[in-house]
This record gives C-alpha cells, sequence and structure tokens, in this order.
C-alpha cells in the first residue's frame, strides 16, 4: 500500500523520504531506470491533481474594479470632494472591497466651460472617460446626442425617479429615458445691499425692503447709486462676455430675456429664435448699463467669487445672480462671510420687462450625476450612484461650505429629512424666498444645440459691452452665426406669439401664498400634487 500524501510531496527531499518508507517500490536491476521514470509520472500525476483540487476549491476573489468621478472644481476643490465622495459612500466602499473609488477632476478649470472643455476631452476616449459625472442638468441633452450617456430607465428603481421633482428630472429626461440622478435645484434673483440703497436714496433710511416691478426701477436704481455714491461703488452687476460663460447666458441674460415674453426655443415648431423683440429689449438693457456706467465688466471675469467678495464688502450695489451665492459665498464657513446677512442684504425677484404676468422670472437649473456609456459594469455603477444620491448625501452637498454650497435637494422627500433644517439659511424669511423663486421659473431648452446658441448669446453679449456694436448690429450678427451653427431651416426670425417659452406661468395662489409657511417648494416635498398641477407647474 503506498501512502501518499501529496501536499507533502513538493519537493526532492520529500520524495526521497517517500520512496524510503516505501521499500516496496524501490527499483531493482535492468528495469531500475524505466520504474524510476514510472514512479515520478505518478507522483506527478498525484501532486498536479492535488494542487488543482486544492486550488479549485479555494473560493476565488472578485476582480479589482476601479469606478472614477469626474465633477468641477472651479467652486471648490479636489480635496473637498475626495472627501465628501468617500464619506458619502463609505457604507457602499465596505461592501465593495475589491472597488477602487477614485475621483479624477478634471483639474485645471476655472469656470463651467472649461470644464466642459476638459470632460470632452477625457469623454472622447473610453481610456479615459470618467465612470460617473456631474453634470449641469442642461447639458443632458448635449451629450445624450453624442452617445456619451447611459440610459438609466433598467438600471435603477422607477421609484427613485417619482421622489425627484418634475422640475429637475425633466431637465436630465429625454423622450420618456432618463439620463441622470439630479441632485441639485437652484434659481435666479436680485441681491442688493441695503445699506448702500438706503443711502443712495433708492429706499427709505428705515427702509429694507427693494422690490422692482419692471426693468427701468432697476436701471434707475443703479443710476442713483452712480449719482449719491460716486466711484467707490458699483452699481448694477450682471454678468456678459464669453469670459463668464454660462454665467452670462443663463444667471443674467437668460433671467432678463425670459421675462421679455421670447425665450430662446418653440418647442411647437422645434426652432430657434433668432432676432426678436425679446434679444432686442435684452441686448439694449447691456448696452445701456455698461454704456452709461452702471455696470462693469471686471466682476464677469471671475463670476460669483467677486461678486461675493464686493457685496461682502459693501462696493457692490445690485447684482442678478443665482440662489447658490448664499451658501457658496456668505453664509457661515463659506468664502465670504456676511454675519447676520439678512440685515445687509436684501433679496428681490426679477421683474419682467415691463412688469406683465407673471411679474417676475428666475432661471432654474441645477446639476445631477450620469455615467459614461461605455461603462462595462453598469449594474455596479448604478448601484454606486443611488448610494451617492441619496436624500442625506444631496443635503450634505448642497450645504454651507460644501461642494455644491447653496442649492436645494432634488428629492421630495427631503424636509423630512433630520438634516434639512442645516440645508436652509439661518433666517426664516430668506428660505421661504428661495424656495418660493421656483414659481417664476424658466429652463434652458434641454436641446443638443444649446451650448453652441449659449456661446452666440455669450458673444453677442460681449459685442454690444465691449466690441463697439450697436444692438441692431449685434442682433443681425447673431441671426447670422445662429443659422450657421444650427442651419437656417431651424431658425425662426420672428416669433408670431408672445411667452414662447415660460414654463411656469402663474400657480394657484394656494401653493404660492409667499405669507404661507407651507410656502411652495415645502408644499412639492411634503405633498404629492396631481399631475395636472405637475403640468401647469412644470410645463
Amino acid at each position: 500500500m503506498i501512502n501518499v500524501e501529496y501536499k507533502k510531496l513538493n519537493n526532492y527531499n520529500n520524495v526521497k523520504i517517500f520512496m524510503e518508507n516505501n521499500p516496496d517500490i524501490k527499483p531493482k536491476g535492468k528495469n531500475k531506470t524505466l520504474t524510476y521514470i514510472v514512479i515520478v509520472i505518478v507522483l506527478v500525476a498525484i501532486i498536479g491533481g492535488g494542487l488543482a483540487y486544492h486550488f479549485i476549491t479555494q473560493p476565488s476573489k472578485p476582480p479589482t474594479q476601479t469606478i472614477t468621478i469626474a465633477a468641477p472644481v472651479y467652486g471648490s476643490s479636489s480635496t473637498v470632494w475626495t472627501n465628501f465622495i468617500n464619506n458619502a459612500t463609505k457604507s457602499w466602499q465596505a461592501s465593495h472591497p475589491n472597488v477602487t473609488i477614485k475621483f479624477v477632476g478634471p483639474s485645471g478649470a476655472s469656470s463651467e466651460g472649461q470644464y466642459y472643455t476638459k470632460l470632452d476631452l477625457m469623454t472622447a476616449s473610453s481610456s479615459t472617460a470618467p465612470t460617473i459625472m456631474l453634470e449641469d442638468m442642461f447639458y443632458t441633452a448635449t451629450y445624450q446626442n453624442e452617445g456619451i450617456l447611459a440610459p438609466l430607465n433598467k438600471l435603477v428603481n422607477s421609484t427613485t425617479f417619482s421622489n425627484v421633482f418634475p422640475s429637475a428630472l425633466g431637465q436630465m429626461t429625454i423622450n420618456g429615458t432618463h439620463y441622470g440622478l439630479p441632485t441639485q435645484v437652484t434659481d435666479t434673483l436680485i441681491y442688493y445691499n441695503i445699506t448702500l440703497l438706503q443711502k443712495a436714496g433708492v429706499i427709505g433710511p428705515k427702509n429694507t425692503t427693494w422690490q422692482p416691478t419692471n426693468w427701468t426701477q432697476i436701471i434707475n436704481a443703479a443710476k442713483l447709486v452712480k449719482t449719491k455714491l460716486g466711484s467707490s461703488v458699483i452699481p448694477l452687476n450682471v454678468y456678459e462676455g464669453v469670459k463668464a460663460d454660462e454665467a452670462s447666458s443663463f444667471t443674467s441674460f437668460e433671467t432678463l430675456l425670459y421675462g421679455t415674453g421670447y425665450g430662446l426655443y418653440n418647442f411647437s415648431n422645434s426652432k430657434w429664435y433668432g432676432n426678436n423683440p425679446g434679444l432686442n429689449e435684452t441686448l439694449t438693457f447691456y448696452h445701456q448699463v455698461f454704456s452709461e456706467g452702471l455696470a462693469t465688466s471686471s466682476l464677469s471675469s471671475t463670476p460669483y467669487v467677486t461678486v461675493g467678495q464686493y457685496m461682502q464688502q459693501g462696493k457692490l450695489a445690485i447684482a442678478i445672480d443665482g440662489s447658490w451665492m448664499y451658501g457658496y459665498q456668505w453664509a457661515p464657513g463659506a468664502q465670504h462671510p456676511i454675519n447676520n446677512f439678512s440685515k445687509y442684504v436684501g433679496v428681490a425677484y426679477t421683474p419682467t420687462f415691463n412688469g406683465a404676468a407673471p411679474h417676475y422670472n428666475s432661471m432654474v437649473g441645477g446639476w445631477g450625476w450620469s455615467m459614461y456609456n461605455g461603462t462595462k459594469d453598469k449594474a455596479l455603477a448604478a448601484s454606486f450612484m443611488l448610494a451617492l444620491d441619496n436624500t442625506t448625501n444631496q443635503i450634505t452637498l448642497n450645504l454651507p461650505g460644501g461642494a455644491l454650497a447653496g442649492g436645494l435637494p432634488t428629492s421630495k422627500n427631503a424636509v423630512n429629512n433630520s438634516d434639512f433644517k442645516n440645508l436652509m439659511p439661518t433666517d426664516p424669511a430668506l428660505d421661504t424666498f428661495y424656495t418660493n423663486a421656483l414659481k417664476y421659473g424658466s429652463y434652458r431648452p434641454p436641446v443638443a444645440a444649446y451650448p453652441k446658441v449659449s456661446a452666440l448669446l455669450q458673444t453677442a453679449m460681449g459685442n454690444v459691452v465691449s466690441g463697439g456694436y450697436t444692438v441692431s448690429h449685434a442682433l443681425s450678427t447673431y441671426q447670422s452665426s445662429l443659422n450657421s451653427t444650427v442651419g437656417s431651416g431651424s431658425v425662426q426670425s420672428i416669433p408670431s406669439v408672445s411667452n414662447s417659452y415660460t414654463p411656469f406661468n402663474g400657480i394657484n395662489a394656494k401653493y404660492t401664498n409667499s405669507n404661507d409657511s407651507s410656502n411652495y417648494a415645502i408644499f412639492m416635498y411634503l405633498n404629492e400634487p396631481t399631475l395636472e398641477t405637475y403640468f401647469n407647474i412644470f410645463w
């Protein structure tokens, strides 16, 4: 009987011992060589089979995978993003030890336009494309049209989407297919320095409230500031030109444009509006405030940051800007904190051109997470996205000092989260104002060509502000460029109807009473409006 234990037959000495312990198989005579060969073959077979059994029966380790995340760092930092992502997905990472999470920037982008320039380069190749990317929601249509984004309908449960504000979800949905998980919603408004407006005589010495009802009142207020306070104070800021990128188009220009009754795109015939009265009125506003020294281009070079600083220092009187400014610039822990904020800075809705209904306009935007369509393990990536975008993480992301400071979470049930109270500014009146501004909201058209059209708007602004163009010359140049960019067959020169793209045409008073504690946004958080209500509000 041969006594074989394969684990011990792994070297020459062990084989020798084996032979000595089994004298019956010791080779003899002239068959000695042949016998040794047979023994070696048998031993190799035994050892190989044993080793094979050993490795087959051992549990195999899952292959190592990497999930990369891209997000803008121009308003934050790589460290802030890395810390947020790791903290937000700590439990998920613990349950997926074979997955490496890596933040990939892109670094070196100082504006949203530069962020997308770098993101375009990254997504041009599957070897450099991030698995997950943070998208300004208006860019969804462009990336979807280019085949960059993965559809999420089959990867994410429908209940997740039903818990998202339609105002946000609609901007990342194309023909019923969801291409992102919205994580932030924002709006635009007017900020003003109370003390400066009091000194200039725009409001009384004991009055803190100013609400212009048309554009003329904004211009007149800026003129008073210039006359009474001199060159030490900038009367008004509206972003302009290519350098400020989407801050020019979205935050300032479109906030005014959509208050004229004209928009950028006619959904009834799928055409872009070219030369029209709304564009004329908006460019005329720009031409006047810059040519008369009521505004300066210097604040457009570093969007948001310099405005935050100048408002803090009392060097800026009025600014058309975004709801994110409080958390991003002025809240405790932000870049330029203003103690007792509402004592020094007031807020107002941006009026329509001549005060016509709905009387005010606000541009609604925000950000969301999308997945690269070339991702190999989409189910794994979707699981990570859901962990990253849960309600608690949405709140954390938007907290003052956070990576996307100043926005509102997009989950309807966020108000029930214990951390929600940490998101809102400390002044209840400011809370109410930000949320109520949503009811006057308009949206950038979710059409693939929008970023190109936005760039044309920026050029048109720059032409009238510093290029020496008359408004009519800038309009004709814009029209020509628009024809070349999207095709003349896709351009409508003079709209035949007004209110071309104003999704919010007013809401039932029970939802909009600003004196009611159950203001619009809280109503949306706490309740399930009917489909008809959603239609009236969002589309």
